[in-house]
C-alpha cells in the first residue's frame, strides 16, 4: 500500500525542526518514498535527528518532506539525508526544505555545504540544487580492488588494533589534523563506526594513534567499502597506509569478501599513487560534489 493516496496540497506545507520524535515517520517517508537521498547508515539517524540539523515538510500533521544535515565542523557541513513524498510536487517542495536547511544550519556555524551523489540516482534533486546556487566542487573518483593480494605489509613497526569507544577523542583529533574541515568525519559518524561497523582499525606508534581506517560491508558481505583511511600528516611515507591497507585486505579474505572499494578526491593525486600501486583500479564511475555557499 502507498503511503500517500492523493496529492497533498503543498500549499498547506509547515516547515519545523526535525527532533528524535520524528524517527520512525522519517524512516518510514525513506521507506516508501521513490524520491529520496541518504548519505548515512540507519543506525545513525537517531543521533542527527536529536542534533537538531534537520527540517520537517508538514500538511495536515503527515510527515511528507525532511532534509537533514551533518554536524557542522569548521564551518562545513554535508548534506546527509532528503526525501519527498511521493505525489508531491518535487521543485517547489525542495526548495522550501532545502531553503529553511541553510538557515538551521547558518545558526550552528556552517557557512557551506556540501553534496556527494550520483547524477542518475540523485537526477530528481540535481535540477533544484543547482539553480539554488549549488556549484561544482570536484569528483570524486571510485576505485575497486578484485585480487585480494598485497604487494607489501607496510611498517610492522606499527601496532594494528580494534578501535575501542575510549578511543574517539583521540580519532576526532587525528581526524582534523589529516582532513580539511569539508572531508573531516565528526563524533557522530565516527562513534558509530567505531560501535557497529564490521571493521575499524587503529594504527599505532609508541602508543600514540598515528592512524586509522574503517570499512562497511555490502552486498551480504560480499563487497567491503573502505570508507576512511587516514594517516597523521607527520608520518607519511613512513608505510602506515600501506600497513592499514594490507590488514583490510586480511580482514576480507578472513571474512570471505570478494571485493573492496574505497573512493578518493579527483585531485588527490598522493592517494591515487598509493591505490594504485597497492592494486586498486578505477571503475570508471565518477561522483559529483557540489558546494554552497551560505550568505553571509
Amino acid at each position: 500500500m502507498r503511503l500517500f493516496r492523493k496529492s497533498p496540497d503543498l500549499r498547506r506545507a509547515q516547515l519545523r525542526p526535525l527532533t528524535g520524535a520524528d524517527l520512525a515517520a522519517a524512516s518510514r517517508l525513506l521507506h516508501e518514498s521513490l524520491r529520496h537521498y541518504y548519505a548515512l547508515s540507519i543506525s545513525e539517524l537517531p543521533a542527527l535527528l536529536e542534533a537538531g540539523h534537520g527540517v520537517a515538510l508538514e500538511i495536515d500533521t503527515g510527515l511528507y518532506g525532511i532534509a537533514l544535515a551533518g554536524r557542522p565542523t569548521g564551518g562545513a557541513c554535508w548534506l546527509r539525508l532528503l526525501a519527498v513524498a511521493d505525489g508531491l510536487a518535487v521543485a517547489p517542495a525542495l526548495t522550501m526544505l532545502l531553503e529553511a536547511l541553510h538557515q538551521t544550519v547558518a545558526v550552528y556555524g556552517a557557512t557551506t555545504i556540501f553534496y556527494a551523489g550520483d547524477d542518475g540516482a540523485d537526477a530528481w534533486m540535481i535540477p533544484v540544487l543547482k539553480p539554488l546556487g549549488y556549484q561544482v566542487e570536484t569528483e570524486v573518483i571510485v576505485y575497486e580492488k578484485r585480487y585480494l593480494n598485497s604487494p607489501a605489509v607496510g611498517n610492522l613497526a606499527v601496532v594494528i588494533r580494534p578501535a575501542q569507544a575510549a578511543d574517539l577523542d583521540a580519532v576526532v583529533r587525528l581526524d582534523r589534523r589529516c582532513f580539511s574541515p569539508e572531508w573531516t568525519k565528526d563524533d557522530l559518524i565516527l562513534s558509530s563506526a567505531i560501535a557497529q561497523g564490521p571493521y575499524f582499525k587503529l594504527a599505532e606508534s609508541d602508543g600514540l594513534i598515528v592512524g586509522y581506517a574503517y570499512a562497511s560491508s555490502h552486498s551480504g558481505g560480499y563487497l567491503l567499502h573502505l570508507v576512511r583511511i587516514a594517516v597523521d600528516p607527520e608520518r607519511h611515507g613512513s608505510g602506515i597506509g600501506v600497513r592499514l591497507l594490507d590488514d583490510l585486505v586480511n580482514f576480507a579474505v578472513d571474512h570471505s569478501a570478494q571485493l573492496i572499494t574505497l573512493n578518493t578526491q579527483a585531485y588527490n593525486s598522493r592517494a591515487q599513487r598509493l591505490y594504485h600501486w597497492f592494486g586498486f583500479s578505477p571503475t570508471g564511475e565518477r561522483q559529483p560534489i557540489l558546494r554552497y555557499r551560505l550568505p553571509s
